[in-house]
């Protein structure tokens, strides 16, 4: 390759570019709520409302017509609230593990993808549609993994790369990644043919094979979900604490009736006991659905599902570059494609998620 013009900088003392301020807004996160997991769990607080609130009537009415008093010490659910803290607090850890190592996985298909191209561009044999067809494939084969872990059968980024009748054959298949994979496979072995280098082969091969790797990893968090025994106790407690602990808030509204409904006398603690219970509800609940929510990170209906399809264009973004820059390929081969992305996703991979960037 001509590296004649490459160009460097001519000096060191031209200006640097001014860093991008690190924009964060705390009201912003605060306030958001279509993002975060209350409104999902957003009946079931009024469902404990509501029980607080037949809690507190009828303990008025018992203690109104029968003098007995209904009241618990509060002390008797100090225990149960910090142990059911702790279980919440692990479940979450939990749920957030199993999301990190997710995208740490989907990290290293990055990597493996782009290191594949480039030892296929820059050390594959002197082929230019053999490098074509074989960046091509490899950058299929985060798209197909995609799709797997979320079993969708439309492949129209892989009728991009390939071809509608490839990817035909890849949906037909069992499992696409492994046949795209050993595509990949072949290919390397008719490139070691025409004049791959014996170290160039071994290191595309142990690239491939890491991704592989990688998939079996996603597929092991898709497929095995948190111990339910561990879930059921969450929620067993959480139910028994929000359900006991208006009969212990009674003790501090214990007073006079303020007004009288068919001769019963109530006071104030019939509407802030309820609206107490639904403000701890709501806490305790979200911290429940998000170590749920995070246990498949793969899939679209969760809150926070991985990127992945930004994730994957963004690697076919490179690899088209790579595929670019080759002049082998791009003398010999075929004609790039013209990548078509929706203008929403192709904005979030330019410049990324202005709501994360505030947020977090």
């Amino acid at each position: 390759m001509d590296h004649s013009n490459i160009n460097l900088p001519k000096s060191n003392n031209e200006p640097l570019e001014e860093p991008r301020p690190l924009t964060y807004s705390f009201w912003l996160g605060a306030l958001t709520f279509g993002a975060s997991a209350v409104p999902r769990v957003l009946l079931d607080i009024f469902k404990f409302g509501l029980i607080a609130f037949v809690v507190v009537l009828l303990s008025s009415i018992i203690k109104s017509r029968w003098e007995v008093s209904l009241l618990i010490p509060s002390s008797l659910l100090s225990a149960t609230g910090a142990v059911l803290g702790l279980l919440l607090v692990l479940r979450t850890n939990a749920g957030y593990d199993r999301w990190w190592e997710a995208r740490k996985l989907w990290g290293g298909i990055v990597n493996q993808s782009r290191n594949l191209a480039i030892v296929a561009s820059a050390y594959g044999p002197p082929n230019g549609e053999w490098r074509n067809q074989f960046i091509r494939w490899t950058a299929v084969l985060p798209h197909v993994i995609r799709c797997s872990l979320r079993d969708e059968s439309a492949l129209p980024a892989v009728a991009r790369l390939v071809g509608k009748a490839n990817a035909q054959r890849i949906a037909e298949t069992s499992h696409m990644p492994t046949f795209v994979s050993s595509i990949l496979g072949q290919m390397l072995s008719e490139g070691r043919h025409k004049g791959m280098s014996r170290y160039a082969f071994l290191q595309a091969e142990q690239q491939r094979s890491m991704i592989v790797d990688h998939l079996g990893g996603c597929e092991r968090i898709r497929n095995t979900p948190l111990a339910r025994s561990s879930a059921i106790l969450v929620r067993q407690l959480i139910f028994i604490f929000l359900v006991a602990l208006p009969f212990a808030l009674l003790s501090e509204f214990d007073g006079p009736a303020t007004f009288e409904i068919a001769g019963i006398g109530f006071n104030s603690s019939l509407f802030f006991i309820p609206l107490l219970i639904m403000l701890l509800a709501m806490p305790m609940l979200s911290l429940d659905r998000i170590g749920m929510e995070l246990q498949n990170p793969f899939d679209t209906r969760r809150i926070d599902h991985l990127p992945l399809d930004a994730i994957c264009h963004t690697i076919e973004k490179n690899l088209m570059e790579v595929l670019k820059n080759d002049p082998v390929a791009t003398e010999e081969g075929l004609v790039l494609e013209t990548i078509q992305l929706d203008p929403e996703l192709a904005a979030i991979i330019a410049k990324g998620n202005n709501r994360d960037t505030l947020i977090s």
